[in-house]
């Protein structure tokens, strides 16, 4: 399930009260998807938060990743897969709010491996079986899981001029 529709956008008000409005969807989606460095944050079981830097591409309207099927971030997603991912950036920042899904579509699992080459250009990841595997992984004996986060909301923090905001919020 990916989400196509354009959000509705709302300009949020700094404590100086400037929004930022110049900032169009189209915008904030090639920002993310231009974007290097992502944080994942997720809730642990005893609500402690957990955050992590990931490598990640923007797939059919939703931020994509790969991790270890063994990893923390798994577990706390098998619990709650409510997240958020921002985005850091040098004149503002993207987070985005949503539900991570795990893909399981071999199509588009080779769509989403063959996004990371070009952007991390030393790792190629390759979808053998219907799973997606790192490179070191020869023996093909750890796949490793891929999450969609589809947006429910986003905001663009700007950071010129004092703090400026804006929402897009997505319709179920």
């Amino acid at each position: 399930m990916t989400t196509h529709a354009t959000p509705t956008i709302e300009p949020l008000s700094s404590p100086r009260g400037t929004p930022l409005t110049a900032l169009s969807w189209d915008d904030a989606q090639t920002r993310v998807a231009g974007a290097g460095d992502y944080l994942l944050a997720t809730t642990g079981r005893d609500g402690q938060p957990h955050v992590v830097p990931l490598l990640a591409v923007w797939h059919g309207g939703a931020v994509c990743f790969v991790t270890s099927r063994q990893s923390r971030k798994v577990r706390n997603l098998t619990r709650n897969a409510r997240c958020t991912v921002t985005v850091p950036g040098q004149d503002l920042d993207v987070i985005v709010d949503g539900t991570a899904h795990l893909v399981r579509d071999a199509a588009r699992l080779q769509e989403i491996a063959d996004l990371f080459p070009p952007k991390y250009p030393w790792w190629h990841p390759f979808v053998r079986d219907g799973e997606l595997h790192d490179p070191a992984d020869t023996d093909l004996s750890d796949p490793q899981h891929v999450y969609a986060v589809e947006p429910a909301q986003v905001f663009a923090f700007g950071k010129e001029d004092g703090f400026s905001a804006t929402r897009w919020r997505f319709r179920p």
